[in-house]
């Protein structure tokens, strides 16, 4: 039997210039992570990341913590289906008002609107310029999901951890559950920062272990977004 945990990546930069940018707090958040697998975790033998600075900053934050000994992976099939700014961007046009610098509306309304853009996009009702689709985004994690599951010179007794977004966690869980596409939004809005979502497989058998779990994280350092 082996282990695919998947980590959101920690805290990133919501509602400035560049989203793609862990904040200080998302730092100690990759930090904990590290110091949690090397004094309470289960033995790593593998740790990935998707392509973005976020991503990538957060399992070098974690493998430094951990004392992994090497370098983490790149790999594209954890990138997540938009930047944050990105999204805000979409839903400007949404709402028709800007969503970001001197005229971006008050934090609760700018996420509402955050979260109202990407649920349209999910939906194939908005478009985000130089993504791609909702439809493209599922299919690619599925992918990569099942290249990483049913490798067939996988060895046993694995323990990969993945750093990626809360997109892709969404989907994935959304692949093992069978769940219909409705369902990755009330997923991805549930996705906390240095969360663990753990999967199992097995010679062709995956299933879903735990999701979203947060327990490693000292309580200051539970964030959603």
């Amino acid at each position: 039997m082996s282990v695919l945990t998947l980590m959101r990546h920690g805290q990133a930069s919501f509602g400035e210039a560049r989203y793609d940018t862990l904040s200080p707090l998302g730092r100690q958040q990759a930090q904990a992570t590290g110091r949690w697998l090397r004094e309470c975790g289960d033995p790593v033998t593998d740790i990935r990341h998707g392509p973005r600075s976020r991503q990538t900053d957060t399992a070098g934050l974690v493998c430094e913590a951990a004392a992994f000994g090497r370098a983490p992976e790149r790999t594209p099939g954890l990138d997540e289906f938009a930047e944050g700014e990105e999204v805000l961007a979409a839903a400007a046009v949404l709402f028709g008002r800007p969503m970001s610098g001197a005229e971006a509306p008050a934090r609760a309304e700018q996420l509402r609107c955050y979260d109202a853009a990407y649920e349209a996009w999910s939906h194939g009702k908005l478009d985000i310029p130089g993504r791609a689709g909702f439809v493209e985004f599922r299919r690619n994690v599925t992918q990569w999901l099942r290249a990483t599951v049913a490798a067939p010179d996988a060895p046993s007794g694995e323990s990969i951890l993945a750093v990626t977004s809360g997109g892709v966690i969404a989907a994935v869980v959304c692949d093992l559950l069978g769940l219909p596409d409705g369902q990755w939004c009330p997923l991805v809005r549930q996705v906390r920062n240095g969360s663990l979502t753990e999967i199992v497989f097995s010679r062709g058998r995956v299933s879903l272990r735990s999701f979203n779990g947060v327990g490693h994280l000292p309580r200051g350092l539970r964030t959603s977004i």
